[in-house]
């Protein structure tokens, strides 16, 4: 025992050196992965960002200076505009004295304006350019504007999305981003914008027009859809191999709803502005563009709130979770049946909710990491980062900030951390196997060191343990006279046959069997001639049924055969064929003594229980007893 406890203490140490190297290790890993993140935050949320460059009263003065940090200046202040006016670019130098000022973002039907337009109409943006010192090679990026624009540079025309009109009947919504060539040497021009909506709960200039070198305007480009690529890319990985996991084992719902989340999120990044040319293409390219963007969004809060709702079921309140999966379906059906002017309507009522929701899966993952939840802390880590982008996506669209849309970019962090956990968790199951396996290597040692002593001993109780097992199975399930199975034996291959027939409608049929005239034969020949005629008929009984049959004596001369997949037809014909096998020769020879039996047949049908199954066989046994004895009823 001495040698046995130092073993075990020796192993028990091995093991957990290992299994704190092995998290050790992998936490390292971990976090320098996720540092891989800190580059390409800086990169797209504050590298690639431009230089905000202010306008004032319709007129902005380029210096050199402007372009010693970046290449790039996003032209916000005051433009000219003129409001229910498509002017043409010499009418506005015409007209520029009546106009008034707006902000080059936040599309005309903000607030922070003070004009007070709604989104629906039209109008002229105009805002004239000075560059101090000869510059070329310089370009415009157009943003995505709600919901169609022409674009001048001093009277040339350059760009156009959509139909710009001052009619509804007549206009055509199209999201056309691009980037504009400025012919070179000109140190004064003018940009004049036209735009028309009659598609969109935002009118105008929702993000600022960005003046800057064309080849660091087309890097930006670049960079924006690699990113998006990588991310398409990471999620598609994702959807493969969670769809593989599910299909694996497909009792587990848990990677079949993280797949439809990241594919919501999949359709989601061809809505983003850089990304939408892959969908313009299509018939309706502005509706189903807009669509997908909510239709995403409203789908992909209840998607990941049911995830969490799998993964921690103890924490997740069942009833809540069902009052804002309702909500959620009841906006996604909005955004299906409503036209995309409408859709501001519901947008900032939903981020309400979005931002409720995620605070309560937050709180209730906490609450999972409290009580020692497998994988709730990184679970939990990797929440917070997707949330957190979620927020700034909210805060970017509502032109709060304006650093970009990066959920996605967010999702590909939680990603990381559900990967983590799903590792840890192999990781654990691979450590215990391990575990056992040593600890079972050293008791088999240790079993064979004492085998020579106790072998006798443990065969001889294993026999007897084996022959009482095996009695005491007889007595609570098999007949002791016939060898057949008692009522007690037989209850559980009924239900099962019950519980098959409710999953799939496989039918299933009894005989009921009963010895005519038994007590008579027990009174003239005795009960050992009794006792020979039953168990001479159960033999004949087991000759004529199959083997998936079965049989118990239920009492008395009473025997009951239950006979799977078998129909009302089908059992008539078994009953009637094992009738005629035992009335066909006497039995209990040398007496040779002649019997009959009566049968009743039944066959189980929806709604049924044992009980009701069992009387109307009774019945159809009681009705051959009537009608003469030695037939069969059903």
């Amino acid at each position: 025992m001495v040698v046995l406890n130092i073993k075990e203490n020796s192993s028990a140490q091995k093991q957990t050196h290992m299994v704190m190297w092995s998290k050790a290790l992998s936490l390292a890993l971990f976090f320098m992965t996720m540092l891989i993140f800190l580059p390409l935050i800086h990169h797209f949320g504050v590298a690639l960002q431009p230089t905000i460059k202010h306008a004032v009263d319709g007129r902005v003065t380029i210096q050199p200076t402007d372009f010693s940090q970046r290449q790039t200046l996003a032209l916000e202040g005051d433009w000219s505009f003129f409001w229910q006016q498509l002017l043409e670019p010499e009418q506005v130098r015409d007209a520029v004295e009546q106009s008034s000022l707006i902000k080059g973002s936040g599309g005309w039907q903000s607030a922070k304006h003070g004009l007070g337009h709604d989104a629906i109409g039209f109008a002229t943006y105009y805002l004239d350019v000075t560059v101090e010192e000869n510059s070329s090679n310089l370009a415009v990026y157009i943003p995505q504007i709600e919901s169609a624009y022409r674009l001048y540079i001093d009277s040339e025309f350059m760009a156009s999305g959509g139909v710009v009109t001052d009619t509804q009947a007549s206009a055509k919504p199209e999201y056309h981003t691009g980037i504009v060539k400025i012919p070179d040497g000109l140190k004064t021009f003018s940009i004049t914008l036209q735009v028309s909506n009659y598609h969109s709960s935002w009118g105008g200039l929702w993000a600022p027009l960005i003046l800057g070198d064309s080849d660091s305007l087309y890097i930006i480009k670049r960079d924006k859809v690699a990113l998006s690529m990588f991310i398409l890319g990471a999620l598609l990985i994702s959807i493969i191999h969670s769809l593989i996991q599910f299909y694996l084992r497909p009792a587990d719902n848990i990677p079949l709803v993280f797949a439809c989340l990241c594919l919501l999120l999949f359709l989601r990044e061809f809505t983003v502005e850089h990304m939408n040319f892959a969908l313009s293409a299509f018939a309706g390219g502005f509706v189903l563009i807009t669509k997908l963007n909510f239709l995403s969004f409203y789908a992909g809060i209840p998607t990941a709130l049911y995830f969490f709702d799998l993964c921690y079921p103890r924490v997740f309140h069942r009833k809540f979770c069902l009052v804002i999966y309702s909500v959620c379906v009841v906006f996604a059906a909005f955004i299906l049946l409503f036209p995309t002017r409408y859709f501001g309507i519901s947008a900032n009522l939903f981020q309400v909710i979005a931002l409720l929701v995620m605070l309560y899966m937050l709180q209730r993952l906490w609450v999972a990491v409290r009580i020692k939840q497998r994988g709730a802390g990184v679970m939990m880590f990797g929440s917070l980062i997707a949330f957190a982008f979620a927020v700034n996506d909210m805060l970017n669209m509502s032109g709060t900030i304006t650093t970009g849309r990066f959920f996605s970019l967010g999702v590909i962090g939680f990603i990381m951390c559900q990967s983590f956990v799903t590792i840890s968790r192999f990781d654990n199951l691979i450590n215990k196997n391990a575990a056992l396996t040593d600890k079972l290597k050293e008791r088999n040692a240790d079993l064979e060191l004492m085998s020579s002593l106790l072998e006798t001993k443990v065969e001889q109780r294993t026999r007897q343990l084996k022959l009482a097992n095996k009695e005491l199975n007889a007595l609570a399930n098999n007949d002791p006279l016939t060898n057949t199975l008692n009522r007690h034996g037989l209850q559980q291959h009924i239900q099962g046959a019950f519980e098959r027939h409710r999953r799939s409608q496989e039918p299933f049929s009894i005989v009921l069997i009963d010895y005519d005239h038994f007590k008579e034969i027990n009174d003239t020949y005795g009960h050992d001639v009794g006792d020979i005629v039953l168990l001479t008929g159960a033999d004949l009984i087991k000759m004529g049924i199959r083997e998936q049959d079965k049989l118990a004596r239920w009492g008395g001369e009473e025997f009951l055969i239950l006979l799977p997949d078998t129909n009302l037809e089908g059992a008539l014909a078994i009953a009637n064929k094992l009738k005629d096998a035992i009335s066909a020769k006497p039995i209990g020879q040398p007496i040779g003594v002649s019997v009959s039996v009566t049968g009743g047949v039944a066959q189980a049908i929806d709604n049924d229980t044992f009980e009701t199954l069992f009387k109307r066989a009774d019945d159809a046994l009681y009705k051959g007893k009537q009608g003469g004895r030695n037939r069969i009823f059903g």
